[in-house]
């Protein structure tokens, strides 16, 4: 499938994500088999159109729930789901919080916002031998890259997270991974700990090896990296936790942040006892 086509079939969830959006009608819309369409978009942006349509609707919800005063019920049956029930089970699953506790929180982050990516991002997957890096970057830039990879973070509110940026860049290690001006992944280390304390990869990036060539290089300066991600078994997670376990992060202390359940993993270097 072409950039087009599945910036078309994104497009239509967007516009129908209050409507029936089985795999059927969506292949039917970007005209092509069931079976393609669902490998393609897979193998494309490392999740099911099903997982798609389900964390938009959430996000959606979740939105709803943070900002208005409409019914859970309403909410549910709007956003597909058939009822409060299965609604409740989906949402305590990736958010952590039931839909009334969420509300009485009055806290909103995205599990995922929409996949709307420029011309030249659609390149990264094809061009990870082209990537350059750069140990400079602004609060902006990270923040546009969050928000594209929103999934990657267990909690994401965009103002503290700028605030926090802008605080802490000037006393961090920044590494950004970008080509032809658009940025595929940055890293950020606080020198005197050895903690990312911010990691997002594009999501049209991550069949790339920039998350391996950014963690080895962080680690020749860092001796002993670590990193919060999602606790095992995170319905929210879409497998970024195995991705580090698979760089040779293990498992560390539990954590809470902002509210949220995380864990800390660490990075032992070779031969280091374990």
């Amino acid at each position: 499938m072409r950039p087009a086509d599945h910036a078309g079939t994104i497009e239509f969830i967007e516009r129908s994500l209050h409507a029936d959006l089985c795999l059927d009608r969506i292949a039917s819309h970007a005209g092509f088999s069931p079976y393609h369409l669902h490998r393609a978009f897979r193998r494309t942006f490392g999740l099911t159109l099903h997982a798609y349509v389900r964390r938009r609707r959430l996000t959606e919800a979740a939105r709803a729930l943070a900002h208005t005063s409409e019914p859970v019920i309403d909410i549910a049956l709007r956003h597909g789901f058939g009822g409060q029930q299965s609604f409740t089970h989906a949402f305590s699953a990736h958010y952590g919080l039931p839909p009334a506790a969420w509300r009485r929180a009055q806290r909103f982050f995205p599990l995922l916002v929409p996949y709307r990516f420029g011309e030249a991002a659609w390149e990264f997957n094809r061009s990870a031998g082209d990537l350059e890096t750069s140990d400079r970057a602004g609060a902006d830039l990270l923040l546009s890259l969050s928000l594209a990879a929103a999934d990657m973070l267990p909690t994401i509110d965009p103002d503290r997270h700028t605030a926090a940026m802008r605080r802490q860049l000037p006393d961090r290690h920044v590494m950004v991974a970008h080509h032809q001006g658009e940025d595929a992944a940055a890293l950020v280390v606080d020198p005197a700990t050895g903690h990312i304390d911010y990691l997002a990869v594009h999501p049209l990036a991550r069949a790339s090896t920039v998350l391996p060539a950014l963690v080895e290089a962080a680690a020749r300066d860092h001796p002993r990296l670590s990193v919060t991600t999602f606790r095992e078994g995170d319905r929210a997670d879409l497998g970024h936790r195995r991705a580090l376990l698979g760089l040779g992060f293990r498992p560390a202390q539990l954590r809470v942040e902002f509210g949220y359940p995380t864990q800390l993993l660490e990075l032992v270097p070779p031969g280091a006892p374990q």
